[in-house]
C-alpha cells in the first residue's frame, strides 16, 4: 500500500463517522442535518431500519479496522499523533499543542507514521494474497 493510499485510508474514518451519525438520525427520523459527503439524490428503494442497522455496523466494522491499524504502530508517539489526527481530527497545531511537540515535528511524525502504517498494511496485504493461493492449490 501506498503513502497516498494509507493517507486516504485514514481519512476515510471521518467520512464513515459521519455516516454512521447520519444512519444514526435517520432511523430516529432527524431530518434537518444536512452531511456533505451523504449519497444525495438517491433512487433506490427506500431503506427500512434493517439495511440502515447492517449499514451502520458495517461501517463501525470498517472504524474499528482503522484504529486497530493504527495500534499495530510500533512507536506510541506515531500512534497517539495519527490517532489525533485521523480519528479525533485534529488539527497538526492542535497536535503540536497536546503533545508539546512543533507543528513541524508533528508533520513529520505524521509522515513517518504512515509510512511505517504503509509497510504494515502492504505485509498484511501480501500475507492475506499469499494465504489465498495457497487455499486455492
Amino acid at each position: 500500500m501506498t503513502i497516498d493510499e494509507t493517507r486516504t485510508f485514514l481519512k476515510s474514518y471521518k467520512s464513515m463517522a459521519n455516516r454512521v451519525e447520519y444512519i444514526n438520525n435517520k432511523m430516529i427520523n432527524v431530518k434537518s442535518i444536512r452531511y456533505d459527503d451523504s449519497q444525495r439524490c438517491s433512487y433506490g428503494e427506500p431503506k427500512t431500519q434493517n439495511d440502515y442497522i447492517i449499514m451502520k455496523d458495517e461501517y463501525l466494522s470498517q472504524m474499528q479496522e482503522i484504529k486497530d491499524s493504527i495500534e499495530r504502530l510500533s512507536s506510541m508517539t506515531y500512534r497517539n499523533i495519527l490517532f489525533y489526527r485521523y480519528i479525533e481530527c485534529l488539527s497538526v497545531y492542535d497536535i503540536a499543542e497536546i503533545m508539546d511537540y512543533s507543528p513541524a515535528t508533528v508533520r513529520t511524525y505524521i509522515l513517518k507514521g504512515i509510512t511505517e502504517l504503509a509497510n504494515i498494511l502492504e505485509w498484511c496485504y501480501s500475507s492475506f494474497k499469499a494465504m489465498l493461493n495457497l487455499v486455492k492449490c
